[in-house]
């Protein structure tokens, strides 16, 4: 705070009550406001010149009071003047605190709802296009407001002509967290760039004790800190990138070894009858299997209850398979539904030597039916990966679903929204 520091206040007195007020601007200052009565001076020279105008004194303590020292971006400042502004018209009102420098000059706070931006004056003209869009440094901003800002109390001072009758335009465009404005008035057009400041930056670095909480969403307030919309594609990109390597190290590892595969035919003699496979080892430690049937149905259906049994320990593993498979032709088109085949993993089988009891159930209607059993050893789970996938987007699911409501809720009183109407409860 070294350049503050040396703005230390010099004392005025008003000619009209005699009350003395501070001056932190002295000789810098254009126009002071006594703290006392509200009389207007001019200041340029050092010397207090006494205008005709009187200025409406705020009517409640101020949230960040004259001579209060802070840095905001690495700049100190100390708190010189105060406005509290409407817009023209209607019931919107805001706090706007004047900052200066002596090395960078004046900045400002504006306050609205609890919602803190820092802005600055910029020499450089943006440009703007189609009436709704404006661009300054390469960066775009959208069109967020348009209306008259009228004075209705102030007090402090500035290093600018104060005028108590102006009711500049203004024009807001908005990037969250910054936003570029302009204030034209009869003879002079300003623009403005501006940034969210988190309201603890504020009650911090000002040394308050209390500031207004935030109300709904602020018109430049950041989603999630500042979590930008880049940020949040290169998550997109590493959950992509997480899931893809992850399908292709699986794929890799899964050995996808066949090992049995028994044909058989079911009569009407042997239906509804267990059938004992003969024997087949499983390896690799405890993995999944793979069982399958496959038919000659055409029209039909077939079931098969399958237990998988472990030799050595007596473990089972029961497996129900019902393959359907139909087609024909209706209103000139075909059709088909179904295959003639099914098939179901069991997971965590250990290896060792299996065999399996098979239980084939045919439709009365068929005199005969063939049936291939067989068993895949470490097989690749595509489904594995699509749950993956589900638990990798949830983040991202979720951020676009809140960051879309926070976005309306932000547009929803202005009058170039480009969302449809409605809003959601406020998400701070």
């Amino acid at each position: 705070m070294e350049a503050t520091n040396k703005i230390l206040p010099v004392k005025k007195t008003c000619y009209k009550c005699n009350a003395t007020f501070d001056s932190y601007l002295n000789s810098n200052a254009y126009s002071i406001i006594c703290s006392d009565c509200g009389t207007l001076y001019t200041a340029y020279n050092g010397a207090l010149a006494k205008t005709s105008d009187v200025v409406n004194k705020p009517a409640q303590p101020l949230d960040i009071p004259l001579g209060a020292q802070g840095t905001i971006n690495k700049i100190p400042y100390v708190v010189v003047g105060y406005a509290y502004k409407k817009e023209n018209g209607t019931s919107y009102f805001w706090h706007e605190y004047t900052l200066f420098n002596p090395v960078h000059g004046p900045a400002y706070l504006a306050q609205y709802e609890g919602h803190w931006t820092y802005l600055k004056e910029i020499k450089g003209l943006p440009i703007i296009t189609e009436g709704r869009t404006a661009t300054y440094r390469d960066f775009e901003y959208s069109l967020f407001s348009k209306y008259r800002a009228k004075l209705s109390t102030a007090c402090g001072e500035s290093i600018y002509q104060f005028s108590i009758s102006e009711i500049p335009a203004v024009e807001e465009y908005i990037s969250p967290p910054f936003m570029i404005t302009k204030e034209q008035t009869a003879d002079n057009i300003t623009w403005y760039i501006g940034e969210y400041i988190q309201p603890s930056e504020i009650k911090s670095t000002f040394t308050l004790t209390a500031i207004p909480d935030r109300v709904g969403t602020g018109m430049i307030q950041p989603y999630i800190g500042r979590f930008t919309t880049a940020a949040f594609r290169k998550v997109l990109i590493a959950v992509a990138l997480i899931w893809g390597l992850s399908q292709f190290y699986f794929l890799m590892a899964s050995k996808e070894e066949a090992v049995f595969s028994q044909s058989f035919g079911v009569t009407d003699s042997l239906n509804k009858k267990e059938v004992y496979s003969r024997p087949f080892q499983l390896k690799y430690g405890t993995a999944n299997t793979e069982i399958k049937i496959s038919t000659n149905i055409d029209n039909n259906w077939m079931y098969t209850g399958i237990t998988l049994v472990n030799e050595k320990t007596g473990d089972l593993y029961d497996v129900d398979l019902e393959a359907e498979y139909y087609h024909g032709y209706t209103d000139g088109e075909n059709w088909s539904e179904g295959e003639n085949w099914v098939s179901k993993v069991v997971s965590q089988v250990p290896e060792g030597s299996y065999y399996m009891i098979i239980y084939p159930e045919k439709p009365t209607n068929m005199s005969y039916a063939s049936i291939t059993v067989s068993v895949t050893r470490d097989v690749y789970i595509f489904s594995n990966g699509l749950i993956a996938l589900v638990v990798l987007a949830i983040f991202p699911i979720f951020y676009f679903y809140r960051k879309n409501r926070f976005e309306k809720n932000r547009w929803y009183n202005s009058d170039f929204s480009p969302y449809d109407t409605g809003t959601d409860d406020d998400d701070n």
